[in-house]
């Protein structure tokens, strides 16, 4: 019999700000056909379906339909306790709007990271619940939505059937956490990124504690690489037997080339404009790469909190004339970018995985990226740094641009590495994990 996953998830297309919803939506779609699915995220565009899952979009529910009366009151109940309003930046690029309106109820509330008072009028779950329909889902209102999400996620789960619970990022553990307790079933934390990634090990904060909170509730830990897995075994103290790595997939997409309007070679790094993701290291890198070859220029695709730092960085250095920056690209743009670069460079702080280092290997892309990487572990062909290491990351750069042999040989290995990646096989993978834990 197909086991019956209830999957919960925060990002689901077309709501992207990173890997994560790409990941959460190509397992779901790749475990349909083996599962019987049911997904809850926050919100839904309508439009986007999975054959054979059925999606719940938690903003698109009428309250007052979908649930009894003394429902809605427990809801009620949640809010008319005193809220905290913390900054919590699990992707700073994407700041929550929100239209709490202020009065009554009032808390001061100290973390690692922020302290801050907020105000808001009890029993306001309808404005809410209207957060999930209308609002960004990152931003200083997070971890409310986030013990909201739980809430009402725990009535939703009281009116379906299911085996297993697999719950993706912290933002969905608490829900996780939830509805282990009530039901009794097995629980699966899917993990994507780590607190630890974006902040060090040094700044624990809410987000930590929820992670670490529910890695020592769940039955089963799917880190996206070995990597991951080493962190949350030291850092989140966590036995080993309780972890079992599963590596993302990727999507077949026919790909192309596209002529650029400028002669010199384009190296392309692409990502959130965050600590985490060391684009400083990328302009030392170009920096380094164009005193001794300038025919050559750099492209940032992304948008984050460290951006307008790096657009003054460039300046300064006196490279600028020598730089892109794109912003936030759409998928089709992606591409379009990928199309025409020459050559990929990663150079994360900490990366539990790296999707667009796979993307770019499937678009004939040599690839530079950090040995701290889930990528590194699939994808043998790529060039490996430290990512402090920018006389390496430039040598590298360097030697692709003037051994045309080399960079033919490394575009043939990393087709080759491709053809062993897919999401089928990482839902195969998932599969075998829940039959660990079923009973």
């Amino acid at each position: 019999m197909k086991p019956k996953v209830l999957m919960l998830g925060w990002e689901f297309p077309p709501e992207i700000s990173g890997g994560l919803g790409i990941a959460f939506h190509a397992i779901c779609k790749a475990l349909a056909p083996l599962a019987e699915v049911t997904i809850i995220v926050p919100k839904l565009d309508k439009t986007v379906k999975i054959p054979g899952a059925e999606i719940i979009g938690i903003g698109e529910i009428d309250l007052d339909k979908f649930f009894e009366e003394e429902e809605i009151i427990k809801l009620e109940g949640m809010i008319k306790d005193n809220r905290i309003e913390i900054d919590v930046s699990p992707y700073p690029v994407y700041p929550l709007k929100t239209d709490v309106s202020v009065t009554t109820t009032t808390t001061t509330t100290t973390t690692a990271t922020a302290t801050k008072t907020v105000s808001r009028t009890p029993g306001d779950i309808h404005s809410l619940h209207k957060n999930f329909r209308d609002a960004e889902l990152y931003g200083n209102e997070v971890v409310n939505m986030v013990r909201y999400f739980a809430e009402i996620t725990e009535l939703i789960a009281s009116k379906l059937s299911f085996d297993i619970i697999h719950a993706h990022d912290w933002m969905t553990f608490e829900a996780g956490i939830r509805l282990k307790k009530k039901f009794g079933k097995p629980l699966i934390l899917h993990v994507h990124s780590l607190n630890f990634d974006r902040v060090g090990p040094e700044q624990e904060g809410v987000v930590y504690q929820i992670e670490k909170d529910a890695f020592q509730a769940a039955d089963m830990i799917l880190p996206v690489s070995h990597y991951t897995g080493s962190i949350i075994r030291e850092h989140y103290e966590v036995e080993p037997e309780r972890i079992s790595p599963v590596h993302n997939g990727i999507d077949p997409v026919k790909t192309f080339k596209t002529e650029k309007k400028f002669p010199e070679k384009l190296i392309l790094f692409m990502g959130r404009i965050t600590l985490q993701k060391g684009p400083e290291y990328f302009l030392e890198t170009a920096s380094k790469v164009i005193d001794k070859y300038p025919a050559v220029r750099f492209a940032i695709a992304g948008t984050g909190d460290q951006l307008n730092r790096l657009i003054e960085e460039g300046a300064y250095i006196e490279i600028s004339q020598k730089l892109h920056f794109t912003g936030f690209l759409e998928r089709k743009k992606v591409y379009s970018l990928l199309s025409m670069a020459d050559i990929f460079c990663m150079p994360s702080i900490s990366e539990p995985f790296g999707l667009t280092a796979l993307e770019a290997v499937q678009f004939g892309i040599p690839v530079i990226i950090t040995k701290k990487s889930g990528a590194a572990e699939v994808l043998p062909s790529a060039f490996l740094a430290d990512f402090w290491d920018t006389d390496l990351m430039a040598s590298q750069i360097l030697s692709l641009l003037t051994d045309q042999n080399l960079y033919d040989s490394k575009v043939k290995e990393g087709k080759k590495d491709i053809q062993k990646i897919s999401w089928n096989k990482t839902a195969e993978n998932i599969l075998k994990e829940y039959r660990k834990v079923i009973p």
